[in-house]
């Protein structure tokens, strides 16, 4: 896939992953979450994997993250990280956990997150699935509090053997009742992307 020269390939992936989060990932959070969710999908581009700064906003430099990372392999390789501002994974894990407050960030806090994550991945994977007609498998989601540019780093490791260029589709997903604001990057290899759009 020339990237930089197609744009159409990338228009239709952000078209078919829209579909996905439209009607596998927005059904899945609204359960979880138990309130109307709002989402806007920014868009799918392709970056050098040395020029990160395009996937992070100038507020979200300093920012530390509660992270929830998921490595997909099989037939497509995708990385899903799922991040929320560290001060508001408190709130999501009461809420998850159906309790009125939390004294501290426990290990049962971090499972509830790191299992949000991993419902999540799955709607989009089995959606992904059942389209191009593939198997997926799904990693143990990795839990961790860094800065996004530490977590992006750690993840575009994974796909810098390939291809010294990645595809990144931002989606930022908000709860209209909680206020609660959860962000998706989905990142593969530009290759991988074809096999989506084949």
């Amino acid at each position: 896939m020339n990237l930089k020269s197609n744009h159409d390939d990338l228009r239709q992936l952000d078209r078919v992953i829209n579909s996905f989060i439209v009607s596998k990932t927005i059904p899945s959070l609204n359960v979880i979450l138990e309130e109307p969710i709002q989402y806007f999908h920014k868009k799918t581009q392709a970056i050098q994997i040395t020029n990160l700064d395009l996937l992070i906003s100038n507020f979200e430099e300093m920012d530390v993250m509660s992270a929830v990372y998921v490595k997909c392999g099989g037939d497509l390789n995708i990385g899903v990280l799922w991040y929320l501002l560290e001060e508001e994974s408190k709130p999501l894990a009461v809420k998850l956990l159906g309790k009125s407050h939390l004294n501290e960030f426990d290990k049962l806090a971090i499972s509830s997150i790191s299992e949000i994550g991993n419902i999540l991945t799955a709607s989009i994977v089995n959606a992904i699935c059942n389209e191009a007609g593939c198997k997926i498998y799904s990693s143990v989601p990795g839990f961790a509090i860094e800065s996004l540019r530490i977590l992006l780093e750690a993840i575009v490791s994974d796909f810098g053997d390939l291809s010294d260029t990645i595809v990144a589709s931002a989606v930022e997903f908000y709860g209209l009742n909680s206020g609660i604001k959860l962000q998706m990057l989905l990142i593969q290899d530009p290759k991988e992307a074809k096999k989506i759009i084949a």
